[in-house]
């Protein structure tokens, strides 16, 4: 009796003291979070007001005639920006690039509204024809290659073309369509509840504190400045999986169902890369994509992960410059 007593003030003491270490942590963690909040004020592109919020959105070579490209993030990009800045600045080299970053995403402001992809289009094809573009390629990673489908059918007068980083695509949730146990979509809010445990409790901020490879998910063949790998971080630690982010993962079962029938209409080419890991791991993967897409559409398979854009760069762009000049 007397051991087994030990063991459990052990363990009481134990606990407390996990639990006052958690206290502490989230406490530093708040005060952390409000006192480098002035930092990330305006610190990259410029900011249009949509729907009565402020979407933030990067141009580049805004000199250029012609269409631009418009590149849309995956969900939960801590920073589109930042993260498509390496490939942004190759394609800019031929071509007006524009960045656009989402309600709830990098420096972008949260909004209550609903989620679903007839909103989030809208709002983004506002902000593109703020910028006075009636015509442009959409360039969409996973999640916005969903969005990407719907525009193009919603608008096919004003979209000339579109490029997916390994897209999202209908029926990819459908049960015998998942490699998984567990559907895509729990995963992903598994994934980012876990990210947000280690950013209220404050150790992403303590293990990234001088590397920000620790809590940035980038390219870092890129040369990004210190300066850009702190907004990263801070955005990344801070700004991370909100209501907004989480409410589109709501969403995306309604989201998917209201695209079941879609496929890319006629008179819109598209260019996909695809990766070859997620083909190699989901057997229907490639031909998920190819039923969105037309006889001569292109569908290009990719060494590499889901993100592409940081594996096979130089490779994208090469591509995509050839397909624009075709």
């Amino acid at each position: 009796m007397k051991v087994r007593k030990k063991i459990f003030k052990i363990l009481k003491v134990l606990f407390s003291a996990v639990i006052l270490i958690l206290i502490v942590g989230v406490a530093w963690n708040g005060i952390c979070s409000r006192m480098e909040h002035k930092k990330l004020d305006n610190v990259y592109g410029k900011q249009m007001e949509v729907d009565g919020n402020l979407m933030t959105v990067e141009v580049l070579n805004q000199s250029t005639q012609g269409e631009p490209i418009v590149l849309l993030p995956g969900w939960g990009s801590a920073s589109p920006v930042l993260e498509f800045k390496p490939l942004a600045e190759q394609l800019s080299k031929e071509y007006t690039v524009i960045t656009i970053e989402p309600f709830g995403y990098g420096l972008s402001d949260g909004t209550d509204r609903v989620r679903s992809i007839e909103n989030i289009t809208e709002e983004l094809r506002e902000c593109v024809r703020q910028l006075g573009y009636e015509e442009y390629y959409l360039m969409g990673h996973s999640i916005s290659g969903l969005y990407s489908l719907y525009w193009a059918n919603a608008y096919p007068e004003e979209v000339q073309g579109v490029i997916g980083i390994d897209p999202s695509v209908p029926h990819m949730t459908d049960k015998e369509n998942e490699p998984f146990p567990i559907s895509t979509i729990s995963i992903n809010k598994l994934t980012a509840y876990a990210g947000k445990a280690m950013n209220v409790t404050g150790l992403a901020r303590l293990l990234s504190a001088g590397r920000p490879e620790n809590a940035v998910y980038a390219d870092f063949s890129y040369p990004y400045s210190e300066e850009e790998l702190e907004t990263f971080r801070l955005l990344s630690i801070d700004c991370a999986y909100n209501k907004t982010v989480m409410n589109e993962m709501d969403c995306l079962k309604e989201n998917l169902a209201a695209l079941a029938d879609y496929k890319f209409p006629e008179g819109i080419p598209v260019l996909e890369f695809i990766s070859k890991k997620n083909c190699d791991m989901m057997p229907a993967w490639e031909k998920l994509h190819e039923d969105t897409l037309k006889e001569d559409d292109e569908m290009l398979i990719l060494d590499g992960s889901h993100y592409l854009h940081f594996e096979q760069r130089d490779e994208i762009v090469s591509e995509t410059f050839r397909w624009l000049r075709e």
